[in-house]
């Protein structure tokens, strides 16, 4: 096959019947070493592995050989489900580069796929208070718009404090805060942190799961308000979820930290303290890596892309 692009069409006509397009299977696209730009329609449930004489065979799949893939745009809202266990999904993406986009719808849940690849598209919605939070187990790459600061929050009891992480980075497992315009959604990118990349985030106390959890009494878990105004002492206020609640994966929370309950019987709980961010002058080449005395170029400075004149 020597076509560069290929849009796979929602449903298709034989012998006068039309059939929905719902999977993509072992073979379709392997060797496509031309192919450059996937589209997968929002019909497709599945993506399946090779398969021969209906035994499944892990050691491939529907990309292998397609080593010139630069940008899959898949419009499904939920990532496709894998044939057999997921756990065989890195597999599947293990010819394709690992600069390679996978562009998702906004408000989209790939969370699914997130270990397997970089340059995944994760959406993060921003609230009316003007944040959101998140929490995967992949290192994701923090915007270069459309976010203003991303937060831990770090130290114990009153003195727990938002911390601004001026990093272009935010490792695996890290749950954290992102400030941004209220009501929008941002895309976040797993990636991988280069390994001489050295970020702290061991103090944080915010906590996350990749799985929703109910909540077994109404001091479990804290979450960030959705409309709660930000003030200059108060960035954000946390809520107590209700007994019984589903507490939804991928979301920040604050665990069962007596010292932060600080009003009692389930009513709004926030962080007294700010710590004021300081200025960042920490400069990241484009590539991730810090750069102690940077020359006339773009860099990444408190994760803005900024032209420095020399």
């Amino acid at each position: 096959m020597n076509e560069t692009s290929i849009e796979i069409p929602s449903s298709v006509t034989y012998q006068g019947k039309t059939y929905a397009v719902t999977s993509i299977h072992g073979y379709a696209f392997q060797r496509c070493s031309k192919l450059v730009t996937l589209t997968i329609p929002a019909s497709v449930n599945y993506i399946y592995t090779s398969t021969y004489n209906n035994k499944t065979i892990f050691a491939t799949g529907p990309f292998d050989g397609c080593k010139n893939l630069k940008t899959i745009n898949d419009n499904a809202m939920t990532a496709q489900g894998f044939w057999n266990k997921d756990t065989q999904g890195k597999n599947l993406f293990k010819d394709i580069p690992s600069d390679a986009f996978i562009n998702t719808p906004e408000g989209s849940d790939y969370t699914a796929w997130a270990k397997y690849v970089n340059e995944l598209g994760l959406s993060v919605k921003i609230s009316a208070s003007g944040l959101g939070s998140y929490f995967i187990n992949k290192d994701l790459a923090v915007p270069t718009t459309g976010v203003s600061a991303i937060y831990l929050i770090t130290g114990s009891g009153d003195d727990a404090t938002f911390t601004e992480l001026h990093d272009p980075f935010i490792p695996a497992n890290t749950a954290f805060i992102v400030k941004g315009t209220a009501n929008s959604t941002v895309t976040f990118r797993t990636t991988t942190i280069p390994s001489e990349m050295t970020i702290n985030v061991s103090n944080n106390l915010l906590k996350g799961s990749m799985e929703d959890q109910a909540a077994e009494s109404s001091h479990q878990f804290y979450v960030l308000s959705k409309t709660a105004a930000l003030t200059a002492t108060q960035p954000a206020t946390f809520e107590p979820v209700a007994t019984g609640t589903t507490l939804t994966k991928n979301q920040a929370y604050l665990p069962n930290i007596k010292a932060l309950q600080t009003v009692a019987n389930g009513t709004t709980t926030g962080i007294k303290a700010v710590r004021n961010a300081e200025q960042n002058t920490i400069y990241y080449d484009l590539q991730g890596r810090l750069v102690n005395n940077p020359a006339e170029g773009v860099y990444i400075q408190n994760h803005k892309k900024n032209y420095i004149h020399k």
